[in-house]
């Protein structure tokens, strides 16, 4: 059943994030857990009497239905194989994930706090991948074996759409979802151990915290997937969005989605950012390469901070940087009675920003989802410091797949992709035409380097202005006074 109702016209909002959307998808991850969770929906023995699952259950299904016997013996000996291999597939995942496991704790990353490895061809070709292989050899066995089982049960089921078995239809859904899910597994876990499509990303990721490997497919573009399935099946698309611009133009985004020669408009924004917004960068901090920047961004942060009585949003690019720069800034802010929230260490992502605009004496550290979608009209939030700009990491597998198909990967992906970013960012300050707020950008490159001043092309009409990390407090608390 659709839970939408047939349409032709579409509006999509924030339409900046729909190569991310569709790369997620139509993408595909599975872990231990979850390939343990199936096998157990299907047939899962409990103890000498108990057991549970698909196949277990199929006799209550039957009971007092029109049913025959021999479609009974049928079903029973459908139940009858597919156990054995529901075994042996357990034996085989654990298998599996056990030698992932191991050769992710080989690779050069692997020390990192979430490791993420990159499965190419160079990779299959690496001499501890073989066991990888043939362990993926025996569990892609039983799971054949378990959609030949589950295929024949759905064929069965639909010659008995007559027959009155017990919840006929939740059962036929059920089966045939499985059915689905065993081929997908089995289909995309062989496209990351074996390889055989070049318009795949495939890579594992290891959560040291929750000891959990997971195994990763994407499309390396998702550009001919939304024609196929959006574009050229709808009679309007409408893409909408306060960031799809870079230096002024559309070609980016239209690039990366595979839009062509769609009709545009490009608005100015109804705020006066002259007036309403500043932009101030320290010109002697520390790129953030370089010794010294984490110190320099807590000191200025707790300066900055006190001058304007919290009030302020702190954006990072990573949760390591915002972990070390909440316990070195907590304290000396709580002394000045300004409360420090940190995503990720006191409470949910609503429930920091409620707090956030109860009680304006706060600081809050956001990263990922902060960049984007919060909104907070009013002197709640007056400051907005970005720490770094928001490059993609270089080690990203999708990044990385992706930069190999341009001539300049730097500039021509990873700096349009920062600067929608950056923009998103920049967005959550000024929300209405009363509010007033500074920004502070504390990354020098936006000065140091050739592509900062791109970024500040593609911010609005606002003033910018660069000085010392210690004339910023006093700066911030007069403008917004």
């Amino acid at each position: 059943a659709q839970v939408l109702p047939e349409y032709d016209h579409i509006i999509i909002d924030e339409a900046h994030n729909l190569e991310d959307v569709a790369t997620d998808q139509f993408g595909f991850s599975v872990n231990q857990t979850q390939l343990l969770d199936f096998l157990d929906s299907l047939f899962e023995t409990g103890g000498a009497q108990t057991s549970a699952g698909l196949f277990a259950e199929l006799p209550r299904h039957f009971q007092h239905s029109a049913a025959g016997s021999g479609d009974m013996d049928k079903t029973n000996a459908i139940a009858q194989a597919a156990g054995p291999a529901v075994t042996r597939a357990r034996q085989s995942v654990y298998d599996c994930f056990n030698l992932l496991t191991a050769f992710m704790a080989q690779s050069p990353d692997s020390s990192a706090y979430d490791a993420r490895l990159r499965i190419t061809d160079g990779v299959r070709k690496s001499e501890n991948w073989g066991v990888v292989e043939r362990a993926w050899d025996n569990l892609s066995v039983q799971l054949t074996a378990i959609g030949d089982a589950l295929g024949k049960l759905d064929t069965l089921l639909g010659e008995l759409k007559d027959a009155e078995l017990l919840d006929y239809d939740m059962l036929l859904l059920r089966v045939q979802s499985l059915r689905r899910y065993a081929t997908e597994v089995r289909i995309n876990i062989g496209y990351v151990v074996n390889g055989g499509d070049e318009q795949k990303i495939t890579w594992l990721v290891y959560e040291r915290a929750r000891d959990t490997l997971a195994l990763h497919a994407a499309p390396l573009s998702v550009a001919e997937l939304l024609e196929a399935n959006l574009f050229s099946q709808k009679a309007t698309v409408a893409l909408a969005s306060a960031t799809m611009a870079v230096g002024g133009d559309f070609t980016y985004i239209k690039d990366r989605i595979g839009l062509r020669e769609p009709e545009e408009l490009q608005l100015e924004s109804p705020f006066d950012y002259q007036k309403q917004a500043l932009v101030y960068i320290p010109n002697d901090i520390p790129e953030p390469n370089q010794r010294g920047y984490q110190q320099a961004l807590e000191e200025t942060l707790i300066g900055l901070c006190t001058a304007t009585g919290g009030r302020a949003l702190v954006l990072f690019t990573a949760n390591s940087a915002l972990r070390m720069t909440y316990k070195a800034i907590q304290e000396p802010l709580e002394e000045q009675g300004i409360a420090v929230l940190g995503q990720g260490i006191d409470g949910s992502r609503r429930n920091l920003l409620d707090r956030f605009k109860e009680f304006p004496r706060t600081v809050l550290l956001g990263t990922t989802s902060f960049w984007e979608g919060v909104d907070v009209v009013g002197d709640a939030l007056s400051v907005l410091v970005i720490a770094k700009l928001p490059f993609s990491v270089p080690n990203d597998p999708i990044y990385t797949a992706r930069s190999e198909g341009f001539d300049d990967a730097f500039n021509e992906y990873a700096v349009p992709q920062a600067i929608l970013r950056f923009k998103q960012g920049f967005g959550r300050l000024i929300r209405s035409r009363e509010d007033r707020g500074i920004v502070a950008v504390l990354d020098k490159r936006l000065l140091s380097k050739k592509y900062g001043q791109v970024f500040l092309d593609s911010l609005p009409h606002t003033t910018v202005r660069s000085g010392p990390g210690k004339h910023l407090p006093l700066l911030a608390a007069r403008f917004l006074v």
